[in-house]
């Protein structure tokens, strides 16, 4: 993760300012439990990965994660 920046957005539970800590990507879908244990790596199949924004806010401690705006 690269070094937090003040963005212009406010935190919507506080209103202090929200701090972006980039952009990552998030493996979501798939199954879990024991699936897993009987399917390996076939059970990954159905996952997909999610570029998502995490945002935190630096008074109240609260982390939200957004999906980027289209460039």
């Amino acid at each position: 993760m690269q070094k937090p920046q003040q963005i212009a957005d406010k935190c919507l539970r506080c209103g202090q300012p929200l701090y972006t800590f980039g952009l990552e990507k998030v493996r979501v879908g798939g199954t879990s439990g024991g699936w897993k244990l009987l399917a390996g790596e076939w059970a990954e199949l159905g996952e997909d990965m999610v570029t998502v924004e995490f945002l935190a806010c630096s008074s109240c401690r609260k982390v939200e994660l957004r999906l980027p705006a289209e460039s």
